[in-house]
């Protein structure tokens, strides 16, 4: 695209996640995918992060669309993790692989290459501000606002449509509207995840982790200090501190 640095937006978005304070709008924002999907490669690069994991998401709440995330935002379910004041918490389920599916893979070869489904938490924190007036691209090159993912346990049965997830936060349960995620468009997506990731050059691969979409929130963390999810017999705890 011309007129967009892709390297020169990375080192934006790097500088914000160095300092924990949110930077100022991508000018010139990203013109397309292409050049949103440059950026959050040119951010793995500047932390030196191999990737291996993914967010599935919508582009402006309707386009197919993902975002690689660094893997050392993913921590284990009871971690503590620093955050924003501002960040906003989600409950997921993550997929756990075993394998790459293939671009083409039938329906029982993608299950085949999951190797477990997880209860997840995903906090979400823009870099860049003034968030309401962010493009959908420039939301897409800083990883669709993620700011950590937390694997809990896996379920036990295969998801369903809604699993009952219970939310509590400092101990107190939250009310809340699951969404309904059904099986097969997370499968469906897979298998779209895999032929992006070849076009990017970076294969799926065993013990790659892929959150699926938010079931629950994001909500606002109001100042609490521990999150618990738990659901189809797996848990995911989460204990936070300032960022």
């Amino acid at each position: 695209m011309t007129g967009f640095d892709a390297g020169a937006a990375a080192q934006v978005l790097l500088a914000a996640r160095r300092s924990a304070r949110p930077a100022d709008s991508l000018t010139p924002p990203p013109g397309d995918t292409a050049a949103a999907y440059a950026v959050q490669e040119a951010v793995l690069a500047g932390l030196g992060d191999p990737g291996g994991l993914w967010k599935m998401a919508l582009l402006g709440g309707a386009d197919r669309e993902c975002a690689v995330l660094p893997g050392a935002t993913l921590v284990q379910s009871g971690a503590r993790l620093a955050v924003p004041a501002d960040a906003r918490i989600e409950v997921e389920t993550a997929i756990l692989l075993a394998a790459d599916p293939g671009p083409d893979a039938a329906e029982d070869d993608i299950l085949r290459a999951i190797a477990a489904v997880h209860l997840a938490f995903e906090l979400v924190a823009p870099r860049l501000a003034p968030q309401a007036e962010l493009p959908p691209l420039a939301r897409m090159a800083d990883s669709f606002n993620s700011a950590g993912v937390v694997l809990g346990s896996r379920l036990a049965e295969p998801p369903s449509d809604r699993l009952g997830i219970e939310l509590e936060l400092d101990g107190k349960p939250v009310a809340t509207t699951e969404a309904a995620a059904p099986l097969a468009d997370a499968l469906d997506f897979l298998r779209w995840l895999s032929g992006h990731a070849r076009r990017q050059g970076r294969d799926l691969k065993a013990g790659d982790v892929i959150i699926t979409g938010a079931r629950i929130g994001p909500l606002p963390l109001n100042g609490a200090r521990h999150a618990r999810a738990t659901a189809a017999g797996a848990c995911v705890e989460l204990r936070l501190a300032d960022g």
